[in-house]
């Protein structure tokens, strides 16, 4: 598992990662971003947990994360998938040309999906083609071309997302759907802040000036794990990103992210990676 990949879409607006392949066992990653992701798996299978639902993966599944979605994957065995991350905002803008495309992806970007997975053919369907056409221009065009080839694609994607929009099942949020969503949002801002510290519940609500129970019970009902569970998750990924980029002991970094007992860090750093911290970091540096 590999949980550092950060993208800050105020310095890199479009990102991809394409053919990331991972081969454990057991593959797992919680977390939530200030970007889109569209996620397209060429190999693997397991399931996808989004709102609270579960999805079954397998290879074709396209996945479409909204900004601050948090969401879990867990996969088994060798795993290959491709990976677009973009800031919906300057998107947003260059639509203007197209208004029916522009509304339709406003939809994707800010309203409710009930079925944010879609499944193409494995083999062979125009996504795939599309993400292969945009990986191979990526290689040869100047920098200042770049931005132009991503749009370019997101054009052709959102044209070919749209014959599915009565299957993801676009609509319009509620006013307390609304209010949910913002709570989840400020809730993982706080947690981008704070996770080095102890967790303390009642620091939280304080912070946010809302209750306890209401904060407690909303995000496992939205998100399906606790906030406990997140926060452990967040250490980790900057616990990963510590480990790749850095000679610092693991004692070290598991205080530095909030772990107050190094053999704690490292039962749950396993228990969520499948391996130890140094064993992680050993692998990660041998893939230099």
């Amino acid at each position: 598992m590999k949980l550092s990949t950060t993208v800050d879409v105020r310095k890199e607006p479009f990102h991809l990662n394409y053919c990331k392949t991972s081969n454990q066992q057991t593959w797992e990653v919680f977390h939530a971003h200030q970007s889109m992701e569209l996620l397209y798996v060429h190999e693997g299978e397991g399931d996808a947990y989004i709102h609270g639902k579960v999805f079954p993966i397998q290879p074709g599944t396209l996945l479409l994360f909204q900004p601050f979605q948090l969401h879990r994957l867990e996969m088994n065995r060798l795993y290959v998938r491709t990976i677009l991350m973009f800031d919906p905002y300057p998107v947003d803008t260059a639509l203007v040309g197209f208004p029916a495309l522009q509304h339709f992806f406003k939809g994707l970007w800010k309203s409710k999906l009930a079925n944010p997975v879609l499944y193409f053919s494995p083999t062979n369907n125009e996504l795939l083609v599309l993400y292969e056409r945009l990986h191979q221009r990526l290689q040869h065009v100047p920098s200042h071309k770049i931005q132009e080839e991503y749009m370019l694609f997101l054009l052709s994607a959102l044209q070919l997302l749209r014959l599915s929009e009565q299957q993801l099942g676009l609509t319009k949020q509620t006013a307390p759907e609304q209010e949910t969503f913002q709570t989840i949002k400020r809730v993982l801002s706080w947690v981008d802040t704070h996770y080095r510290d102890k967790f303390v519940l009642e620091k939280l609500a304080d912070d946010l000036h809302l209750s306890s129970y209401y904060l407690s019970h909303s995000f496992s009902d939205k998100t399906g794990s606790s906030l406990t569970q997140y926060i452990s998750s967040r250490r980790i990924k900057e616990a990963c990103l510590l480990l790749e980029t850095t000679t610092k002991s693991v004692g070290a970094i598991a205080d530095e992210v909030g772990f107050q007992q190094v053999s704690y860090f490292c039962r749950v750093f396993k228990g969520m990676l499948g391996v130890t911290p140094k064993r992680y970091r050993t692998a990660a540096w041998d893939k230099r």
